[in-house]
């Protein structure tokens, strides 16, 4: 058996030559003058070698050691040089395993997912408040190992900078660990309840009451210097109790007049949902006579003037109401708010009211189950809803 001090004092010869140590285990001296530790063995009558290193970086011992590992497998029958590449393959894997789980692997998988039906600038400010305020701290944690308590001190120091970035965050986070828990990753979404976040401090948009949407409807016809497009657009937010920007934004594929619908697709919507809308007679109308000025070819309903390949200006309907007198008493978005309010005031159903308003459920199962659901009511809604504008506008019962 080989001692140290032969390995040490073993010279290069002009041809490579081995040194026997036992049991197969040999040292073999470069001309170079390297000494490589070998082990020759056969399994089922077919030969073979393991190198186990370089001396003095693996000692004598070491390569003993390691020999002696390998002849157990032998005389199991098993090449250690498969068992090795084997166990490597399978730690491989582990690795590439527990990389998936990580946080900052999670959250890209996730983004990716999600960031098809939203605008670019949505899905750049989501991104730049993740890389800013959650991947330092998260990025390489295991997603089953974070907890509900460093999460609500997370977004609770974020908080004290920018509020509505820590609403965002919570907002992302719950969304990422709902996909992790989609893809088996863990069973529990940690995320805080929105309870634990502050009271935003905002005031809600300034709605017309009940008596003045007569009087702004009737300033609205009489203004004969206000562009005819523009008109359609504030009536049309009025009689839809669509977002402004869901109006403004509308393009001649989402709508089927002689179904008297609208489908809204997921990518405009707030909620990134889609949203069924009913049109009234009194809509149907407008966009009919819409058609006839909007030029054929055009993609919005609203083209802009300058650019007629966008929407007209997000400002316009706003300006619109300020130049009838009517800027500090209400905005196109009070619209919502005016039209809840009177059927509220009617002891009308309250899911009805609220799938007009495309306010569903988050669950995307459900949401998609529900983009019809009360078809029939909330086409009578917006139906009487329309009526109701008629007649606050003229004082008189609309007829048939």
């Amino acid at each position: 058996m080989l001692t140290t001090l032969q390995v040490k004092s073993a010279k290069a010869q002009e041809r490579a030559y081995k040194i026997a140590d036992s049991g197969g285990l040999y040292l073999l001296v470069q001309p170079n003058g390297s000494k490589l530790w070998r082990y020759k063995f056969r399994v089922g009558g077919v030969e073979g070698k393991q190198s186990f290193g370089a001396f003095p970086e693996v000692s004598l011992a070491e390569a003993r050691g390691l020999h002696g590992d390998s002849r157990k497998l032998v005389a199991q029958g098993i090449n250690p040089l498969r068992a090795k590449q084997e166990l490597e393959t399978a730690q491989a894997q582990e690795q590439l395993e527990r990389a998936k789980r990580t946080f900052a692997a999670v959250m890209s998988d996730w983004s990716f997912t999600t960031a098809a039906g939203l605008r670019p600038s949505t899905v750049k400010q989501r991104q730049r408040e993740i890389n800013k305020d959650l991947m330092p701290k998260l990025k390489n944690r295991p997603v089953d190992s974070i907890t509900r308590l460093e999460l609500t001190a997370l977004l609770k120091d974020v908080e004290k900078r920018a509020p509505e970035v820590a609403r965002n965050l919570r907002n992302h986070l719950w969304g990422m660990f709902e996909y992790a828990i989609d893809s088996g990753l863990m069973e529990n979404n940690p995320v805080p309840p929105l309870r634990i976040m502050m009271k935003r401090n905002q005031s809600n948009h300034p709605a017309l009451a009940g008596e003045q949407i007569g009087d702004f409807l009737r300033a609205l016809d009489a203004a004969t210097t206000i562009n005819e497009e523009t008109r359609i657009a504030m009536l049309l937010v009025s009689l839809t109790v669509c977002r402004k920007a869901e109006v403004i934004e509308a393009r001649w594929d989402e709508l089927d007049l002689e179904a008297a619908q609208w489908e809204i697709p997921a990518r405009r919507m707030k909620a990134n949902r889609p949203h069924w809308v009913p049109l009234s007679a009194q809509a149907v109308e407008l966009l009919t006579r819409l058609r006839k000025i909007v030029p054929t070819g055009r993609e919005h309903l609203f083209p802009n003037r300058l650019d007629p390949r966008r929407p007209m200006a997000n400002r316009s309907l706003n300006a619109l109401m300020e130049r009838l007198g009517f800027g500090g008493e209400g905005t196109p978005h009070g619209m919502r708010a005016t039209f809840s309010t009177h059927f509220n005031g009617l002891d009308a159903s309250v899911d009805v009211i609220e799938h007009c308003l495309a306010h569903v459920p988050a669950n995307a199962v459900r949401a998609a189950y529900n983009r019809h659901a009360y078809q029939e009511e909330r086409r009578v809604m917006l139906q009487a809803w329309a009526d109701h504008l008629d007649y606050v506008r003229t004082c008189r019962i609309p007829t048939a």
